[in-house]
């Protein structure tokens, strides 16, 4: 006889499997696997899979979901369970400060049973992701000089974005499968601020294909240097009301009503936009701890974010006249780390997008 008093609800499933002798041959072969040391965070597992978690921080159980298909798991259980009803034996995963980590040899047993399944399921597939690299061609943007070895290097806004841009667009095409990654300029070429957004629009075969917009730029204070530093985001403030309903549904509906969803899809735009940039400065701290994000996610009303009609976030990637700043902008390998923590913000905000009614 079990007693079930006192358990989560993880313990209860696994008990009342035990009980039935469910699946042994899979935990036996599963008992197998070699031992390590070696840990990992399970957001690494989630960007090699595309298995979505999700995460009972009350109970502390979490459900890692590929498609329609499940693994079950509780820090420190040495037992998972595979679509509710098949018992896998593990290394237990680690519950560290707020963050799972997976022991190497669970980490390649969930990595092939994940594998194995269906494609995550895509509820709101996005159909593109536009990147906008600030300024170019006759506007340069924000600059400012270094002199190295006695050589005067000016550095401009609108090279550093363009790297940083083609750098996050190869990023997330690696991340993500099913999204167009697409740049509004390609090279050093002036684009007027309406013809971005414009062609942000021109992707959407269909009045509701959604589309993301991520404007890139680097800031500066008005004095010739600053203390201020760090990453920040915008997006369009709520109180901005403004025409977001296509004009195909508009067309079709009575006023009252077009009035109503337009309110609707704005209110939507604006909860999107915020989760968004969270996501990315999540990822920013996580993967660039020297890099401030406390100056946070802000509203703010730039032409690009306001005339996107979808959700957008403007990045202020760092402070051109703050010297720590400048230092690390100056590098294409700063330049391709801080574009890498964009695209697995960008990426992770996309799964949890497209899974959700």
């Amino acid at each position: 006889m079990f007693t079930l008093s006192h358990r989560s609800p993880f313990n209860l499933m696994c008990v009342l499997l035990l009980a039935a002798t469910v699946s042994t041959g899979a935990a036996e072969s599963a008992r197998n696997a070699p031992d390590s040391s070696v840990s990992t965070d399970i957001v690494d597992l989630l960007e090699q899979t595309g298995a979505v978690l999700e995460w009972d921080e009350f109970t502390r159980t979490g459900v890692l979901w590929s498609g329609l298909d499940s693994i079950s798991f509780a820090p420190g259980e040495p037992i998972a369970v595979v679509n509710f009803d098949e018992l896998l034996r593990i290394e237990p995963i680690v519950y560290d400060r707020g963050r799972l980590r997976v022991p190497g040899a669970t980490f390649a047993t969930l990595v092939e049973r994940l594998g194995d399944q269906i494609d995550p399921l895509r509820l709101r597939p996005v159909k593109a992701i536009v990147i906008d690299p600030g300024h170019g061609g006759r506007d340069p943007g924000t600059f400012r000089s270094l002199t190295v070895d006695g050589e005067t290097i000016t550095y401009y806004e609108k090279d550093i974005v363009l790297e940083m841009a083609r750098h996050l667009k190869a990023e997330l095409s690696m991340l993500l499968d099913g999204p167009e990654i697409v740049l509004t300029r390609e090279s050093d070429v002036y684009l007027p601020l309406k013809d971005r957004t414009e062609f942000a629009h021109s992707l959407r075969d269909d009045p509701l294909d959604n589309v993301l917009f991520v404007s890139l730029h680097v800031n500066a204070s008005p004095l010739p240097w600053t203390d201020a530093r760090g990453v920040e985001i915008y997006y369009l403030p709520a109180t901005q009301r403004r025409q977001v309903l296509e004009e195909e549904i508009a067309a079709s509906l009575e006023p009252e009503v077009s009035s109503i969803l337009n309110d609707l899809k704005e209110e939507e735009y604006t909860v999107e936009s915020v989760l968004m940039g969270k996501a990315v400065l999540d990822a920013i701290a996580r993967d660039l701890p020297e890099t401030p994000i406390e100056r946070g996610v802000r509203v703010a009303n730039f032409f690009v974010v306001r005339e996107a009609r979808m959700p957008s976030i403007l990045i202020e990637t760092g402070f051109i006249n703050n010297r720590v700043d400048l230092d690390l902008l100056a590098t294409s390998e700063y330049r391709r780390e801080i574009a890498a923590a964009i695209a697995s913000g960008i990426a992770a905000y996309v799964r949890d997008f497209e899974q959700l009614q």
